[in-house]
């Protein structure tokens, strides 16, 4: 497992702050055409009417890893979903005909080779009620079921228990980060929704002071040295550690709606979310991979008893 390079800086703002769902890769973003099992997904009522999006990562062919805020299963209007997975997602939407030509976003699943799509009657989360704020247990995780399988040359693996503990251990500051997703990609001076998957580089700030709660990851959205940044991280995306494909937090929320310098992931590399994914997955049609620190991996193919 390749190291990262430095070591923490500590989290010194103590000020009270306004928290908002995650919502858009912002920054010096690129277009992300490598991580194929990350999709687009937006949420239905029982009629078939528009709800809201966010973005989640496939962990193995029916099981998307999203944030518990998105699958909202306390909402009784949430009643299903759809999610594409190309990487123009839903960017070629045209509000005169109401929908994405090639995809079918928002309202139709057009599954082709080149743009697949699957819909998901199942969603669940861990108990989310509500964004209480930083240095909270939000229980911001969540996820959607796939009707039918979706395979693909490879999913988002599953960071083991402790995997961040390492890494702050270890490294430092320069620890860099993955954040792929789909949204918006500025607020000043002018929101543009693009819908399709882009992804940039973070910086961690810090883990382990009660400012994170042990269940949050903070990560500054203005890395500098010529990296890209998150202003709001895509809701339900995941957060990659460096360059791979391990997950070790969704996209959660950000201090204000003004990209000032802060967002924060959900960690899925605590016992208890990490057991909970694992307990409520599906694995009818393949495994899940988990990897731990030290590069060490194990392929859970059942619920845990």
């Amino acid at each position: 497992m390749r190291k990262v390079l430095a070591a923490f800086a500590a989290l010194a703002c103590t000020a009270v702050v306004a928290v908002s769902p995650a919502g858009a890769i912002t920054g010096n973003f690129e277009k992300d055409f490598i991580h194929d099992y990350v999709g687009l997904i937006a949420y239905y009522d029982a009629n078939g009417k528009f709800l809201h999006r966010c973005s989640g990562a496939l962990i193995n062919p029916t099981t998307f890893l999203t944030a518990g805020h998105c699958s909202d299963v306390a909402d009784p209007n949430v009643d299903h979903a759809i999610i594409w997975f190309s990487q123009s997602g839903g960017s070629t939407y045209n509000p005169a005909t109401g929908e994405a030509a090639v995809t079918g976003y928002p309202y139709s699943c057009i599954d082709t080779a080149q743009y697949p799509c699957r819909t998901a009657s199942t969603l669940l989360n861990n108990g989310f009620t509500g964004l209480r704020g930083i240095g909270q247990d939000n229980l911001d995780v969540g996820m959607a079921i796939l009707d039918q399988p979706l395979y693909l040359s490879r999913y988002g693996s599953l960071a083991d228990v402790g995997f961040l503990d390492s890494v702050a251990a270890q490294t430092g500051k320069n620890a860099t980060f993955t954040a792929t997703g789909y949204g918006i990609s500025e607020t000043q001076p002018a929101t543009i929704s693009y819908r399709e998957r882009l992804m940039a580089t973070l910086q961690l700030v810090n883990i382990g002071s009660a400012y994170e709660g042990g269940t949050n990851l903070h990560l500054s959205t203005n890395p500098g040295g010529g990296k890209g940044g998150t202003c709001f991280g895509d809701s339900g995306g995941p957060i990659l550690y460096d360059s791979t494909d391990i997950i070790v937090g969704v996209n959660s929320f950000v201090k204000n709606l003004n990209c000032a310098g802060s967002a924060f992931a959900y960690r899925t590399d605590t016992a208890e979310t990490l057991n909970w994914i694992l307990a409520n997955a599906d694995y009818t049609y393949g495994g899940i991979t988990v990897v731990s620190y030290d590069g060490t991996t194990r392929v859970v193919t059942s619920p845990p008893s």
